[in-house]
């Protein structure tokens, strides 16, 4: 796969978020950084649902240590990074530990000053933030460049996104946001899903999230999570790998105006 030049726009950090669990979310994430780092960037995957590590399992890696290690102060965050697929970098998560999903700003300080130290090495940072509406999820959104919101076609899924959309306006209010598809039958219908997102959206909250794109029905993709493998790399023709691909090239080629709003101050790390 040919290169991009990558590195005009210099590193970015892109939280995707979802409303509800079971949207593909973390799948799609994982994609995403493979086919970005086939292009020749230098990407960052960080598992932000700290406490239900998904990527390694999707990815097919075994990771001795995590972000929870990072967060305890066990081991320094370069230590507990893993390289996957294409030479990405992992840092994953603990599973099993709930305490994780509902630590605040001042318990993220562990993980955030030195996620956000290492931010100059890449080109681009992927943040899986975990499903739903806690604490670090927001804290991982209003610490990142922009975010990506992933929704169905499902009416409860687009309630849970208009819902996450309300709270990040409260609490991240200049973050950029982008609408992302998943399992679209095709353009028209991924499109029609945002117009009724966005019809919402501006009826009750004054704006909208811009439509980044869609991912269609592939099952490809699902025969690729059964490999534990990303789609982009085992089935690299498929419909689903192809818009993966053309999306982690607007990603990487960055929208205009992507940092302009302040990134949410990093708290003071605790003494140990």
């Amino acid at each position: 796969m040919n290169s991009l030049d990558v590195r005009r726009a210099g590193p970015q950090v892109i939280a995707t978020v979802s409303g509800k669990g079971g949207v593909g979310k973390t799948n799609l994430v994982a994609n995403l950084a493979v086919a970005a780092s086939g292009m020749g960037a230098r990407v960052l995957l960080v598992d932000g649902d700290l406490g239900l590590a998904n990527v390694d399992v999707l990815l097919g890696l075994v990771p001795p240590r995590s972000a929870a290690d990072v967060i305890d102060g066990r081991c320094r965050l370069e230590e507990a990074l893993l390289e996957g697929p294409r030479g990405i970098h992992v840092l994953p998560a603990a599973s099993g530990r709930s305490d994780l999903s509902v630590l605040r700003p001042a318990g993220m300080a562990g993980l955030l000053v030195p996620l956000f130290a290492l931010v100059p090495r890449y080109d681009l940072v992927l943040v899986d933030a975990g499903a739903g509406l806690g604490p670090a999820v927001i804290s991982l959104a209003a610490a990142s460049d922009r975010a990506i919101l992933v929704l169905t076609e499902e009416p409860t899924c687009l309630a849970d996104a208009y819902a996450t959309l309300k709270v990040l306006s409260q609490e991240a209010e200049a973050l950029p946001v982008q609408v992302l598809v998943n399992q679209a039958r095709d353009a028209r219908h991924a499109r029609s899903v945002h117009q009724r997102l966005e019809r919402v959206a501006l009826r009750f909250l004054g704006s909208a999230p811009p439509f980044l794109g869609f991912v269609p029905r592939d099952l490809r993709l699902v025969q690729a999570v059964a490999r534990q493998r990303a789609v982009v790399e085992a089935y690299p023709t498929a419909s689903s790998s192809q818009r993966l691909i053309a999306l982690a090239a607007e990603l990487l080629r960055g929208p205009e105006g992507a940092r302009t709003h302040p990134r949410a101050a990093l708290p003071a790390a605790r003494v140990q």
